[in-house]
């Protein structure tokens, strides 16, 4: 995985390059750039292979789940703050969204979520009642997402929602590479009074496929210390933006 996270900031990588600086053998190498390329987020040649940049471009959950680790735990356990006993509470899916779960397990709350590994997450925690939204299945996402998805949440009114995304561009705008998950997750956004986006730092700058909201729609963003003072200055014109840091 950290072969990805050199094809994020290089856009490219050289497989003999990967072979000696990891210390392994350069068939190895080619193995990972062929299960990245199964993903359809790289194009490998047999020297090396360059980055897809293609908005309609989904890493697997699995590969999301292992980039930026500590700044997700951070960005969750700075969300959860937010969250007060008694509250009815939307968590999207996503792997930061799962991060920011991991502190809710002593709340005393009601949960509704399309995500899975939320829901394996909270099931069974003895102060939190657990609503599981209905649809088909995503393996990207490892939630449901679907228009019966969208359907169900267009008819809820939550204390608070908690979303996230895989875009945010200069715009202001919130995008995702496939069509259903914008439509479901603009269904979210409606049915929580409250509305908070949880974004790490890589999410900013980026455009994918289809738009599910503006960061104007929402009333806290929760990301980490160290974003451009650029996008703070920015995100602050619309909405209350809480920084976590490993000081808090």
């Amino acid at each position: 995985m950290r072969i990805y996270a050199i094809l994020q900031q290089d856009k490219k990588v050289v497989v003999n390059e990967l072979s000696e600086k990891f210390g392994v053998t350069k068939m190895t190498i080619r193995r990972d750039l062929s299960f990245f390329e199964k993903q359809g987020i790289v194009k490998t040649s047999y020297g090396g292979a360059y980055l897809t940049s293609g908005a309609s471009v989904e890493p697997s959950f699995q590969l999301k789940s292992v980039q930026m680790v500590d700044d997700k735990h951070l960005i969750g356990k700075k969300a959860a703050e937010l969250v007060e006993d008694g509250d009815t509470i939307i968590i999207d899916c996503g792997t930061t969204l799962l991060a920011f779960a991991q502190f809710l397990l002593d709340k005393k709350i009601m949960v509704i979520t399309n995500s899975i590994p939320v829901v394996n997450l909270l099931k069974g925690r003895k102060g939190i009642k657990l609503i599981v939204a209905p649809g088909e299945y995503e393996d990207d996402t490892q939630g449901m997402i679907s228009f019966s998805t969208s359907d169900f949440f267009n008819s809820l009114h939550a204390d608070k929602v908690f979303l996230s995304t895989q875009g945010i561009n200069e715009l202001g705008e919130l995008t995702v590479p496939k069509l259903a998950d914008a439509h479901v997750k603009q269904a979210l956004l409606r049915a929580g009074r409250q509305k908070i986006l949880l974004a790490d730092k890589s999410k900013f700058g980026q455009t994918f496929l289809a738009g599910h909201g503006r960061v104007a729609d929402f009333d806290y963003v929760v990301s980490q210390a160290g974003i451009p003072e650029t996008v703070a200055a920015g995100l602050n014109e619309h909405v209350q933006l809480l920084l976590a840091d490993s000081g808090t």
